[in-house]
């Protein structure tokens, strides 16, 4: 497909014209944040290459500051192998033993994932030689991620690296656009989402054995170009929480559990316009959803529930200084534990910043020291021992990892 694609989130890091220049488009142009777009950091800078993107990112990084609190400890994270001047490097996901997974720019202008351990020892990881781009690691130490098979189209296909080194690359038969991975569980099964020949979204599971799996569709799933149901996490039990976009473009939030059952639900609250829904972004083993809904004047919120009545009842998580405008708010990624829960949120001057909502539903807005113009890029993963994993960008638009340690 020569054209860009939509997926269900991604918009709300994509609101300001830094993020988003009107050319050269990815593939996967997000309207919600995180859902599938926005898993992979290539896709956040408009897979236009490291350099394009840095001199977009250094003409914003003058528009505003980031400030940083002195009471908090953060471990900055740069691969050793990452051009400096660049790109930089991006973290993603963080483990129970304190493992993070991130991707970086070599000095041949070629993405390449890593992994490194709490002492400090990094794994780099590269797909055939090709651009490789990562997810968030299981507590095992798999991980997963996608890689160009044609740098060109940009026709991406999915890829899984198990504790042991040994890596699988993924393709579903129906995947004409291509496919990219989307969570692994700690019993090693992959869950992505695929592209078909109209452009529309499906999800496929990748299990240890080598068993690919094609899943149906969320009903009410459209079968459009950017339509479709879109997979995000799964959990040990097999449940995978996501969204789906439906023929009018709307999107809605689903619980598919390990039978095939879809629980699909729409947040009090969510819009009903093109582009305005709600999604799950994650469920635990005890039926707590968190996600995300955009209104209907297009402001983002956060928000966690019980999947048995998410239609009904929900506790929203805005952070206090989430603006009010379109295209701003808050964002919950990841929650961990009864309560807890990370993310981002978007300030009325466009700036981004991380978050952390206690399980007293106290919000702590944070950001890294040596931010720039666009803040806290983005906050993925936390464990929990309540280390948060994010990525924030310089005054020179330069990307770091960063951990967030309590």
């Amino acid at each position: 497909m020569n054209k860009a694609t939509l997926s269900i989130l991604g918009i709300v890091l994509m609101s300001s014209a830094a993020m988003l220049p009107a050319a050269a488009a990815p593939r996967h142009v997000a309207h919600f944040r995180g859902l599938v777009a926005e898993r992979f950091g290539h896709r956040l800078d408009n897979g236009q290459g490291a350099a394009g993107s840095l001199r977009q990112h250094k003409a914003a990084s003058k528009s505003a500051s980031g400030t940083s609190p002195s009471d908090t400890q953060f471990t900055i994270i740069d691969a050793p192998d990452a051009d400096p001047n660049l790109y930089g490097t991006r973290v993603f996901g963080i483990n129970e033993s304190g493992t993070i997974s991130g991707q970086y720019v070599d000095a041949n202008g070629r993405f390449r994932a890593f992994l490194r351990t709490e002492d400090n020892a990094y794994t780099p990881i590269s797909v055939r030689k090709h651009d490789t781009f990562v997810g968030i690691l299981n507590d095992k130490g798999d991980v997963y991620g996608s890689y160009y098979v044609d740098k060109k189209s940009g026709l991406e296909a999915t890829w899984v690296r198990y504790a042991n080194g040994k890596v699988k690359t993924i393709q579903p038969p129906d995947a004409v656009n291509g496919s990219f991975g989307q969570s692994v569980n700690n019993k090693s099964v992959v869950m992505g989402n695929y592209i078909d020949g109209n452009g529309a979204f499906h999800t496929f599971t990748y299990d240890k054995h080598g068993t690919l799996t094609e899943l149906p569709d969320a009903p009410g799933a459209g079968s459009g170009e950017g339509q479709g149901s879109q997979g995000i996490t799964i959990n040990d039990a097999g449940e995978i929480s996501g969204g789906y976009t439906d023929s009018n473009n709307v999107i809605h939030g689903f619980v598919r559990s390990s039978d095939g059952t879809y629980i699909t639900f729409d947040v009090p609250g969510a819009g009903t316009g093109t582009l305005q829904g709600s999604d799950a972004v994650e469920m635990d083993g005890k039926g707590l959803v968190s996600g995300q809904y955009i209104d209907s004047n297009d402001v983002y919120h956060g928000f966690l529930c019980n999947i048995s009545n998410c239609s009904d009842t929900f506790v929203s998580v805005d952070a206090p200084d989430a603006g009010p405008a379109p295209g701003q708010g808050t964002v919950a990624v990841e929650h961990h534990e009864a309560g807890w829960s990370v993310g981002e949120y978007i300030d009325s001057a466009n700036m981004q910043h991380g978050f952390l909502r206690k399980n007293s539903g106290t919000i702590v807005e944070f950001d890294p020291p040596g931010v720039g113009g666009l803040g806290t890029y983005t906050v993925w993963s936390s464990n929990r021992d309540h280390q948060i994993a994010g990525t924030f960008q310089d005054e020179n638009g330069i990307r770091h990892g960063f951990i967030r340690n309590p």
